[in-house]
């Protein structure tokens, strides 16, 4: 009885490190993609404030649609985290130390480690989207010709 305890404890802390590792690299790109969009609308209110007429102005519609989009992807993600811990922690009595804990974090950064280049490129799109003169006008049209 002990050992599927303890095995099925392991499967545990392998199947939450994966999903965990995940969400929370989700999360944090989530949470980066928020701060490019409210830099990106801070610059482009000041660039109108300055001068309205002048060129090369990102339109607010686009930034707060991204705006809104990372928001609620953020808001998602953690929640399926919140939920998830919520669940393996009294479900499963599962605790984040010793050697469970241990296996949880390894396969976490591991899963995270993977998806950190995806998240990368995300965040270059987002940071392009929003600070990037025509940037999202051209992805869109590229889009409506492809499909």
């Amino acid at each position: 009885m002990e050992t599927s305890l303890n095995m099925e404890t392991m499967g545990l802390a392998f199947a939450w490190g994966a999903l965990s590792g995940y969400l929370m690299i989700r999360t944090l790109d989530s949470v980066i993609a928020i701060i490019f969009c409210l830099h990106g609308l801070l610059m482009s209110r000041w660039k109108r404030l300055v001068n309205r007429a002048s060129p090369g102005q990102i339109k607010y519609n686009i930034i707060l649609r991204l705006l809104l989009q990372v928001t609620l992807y953020g808001l998602l993600f953690g929640f399926f985290l919140e939920m998830g811990d919520t669940f393996a922690t009294r479900t499963y009595r599962f605790a984040y130390q010793g050697t469970y804990g241990l296996v949880w974090g390894v396969t976490a950064g591991i899963i995270a480690a993977i998806f950190l280049r995806p998240s990368f490129r995300r965040l270059v799109m987002v940071w392009k989207m929003t600070h990037h003169f025509d940037y999202a006008e051209k992805r869109q049209r590229t889009f409506l010709l492809k499909g």
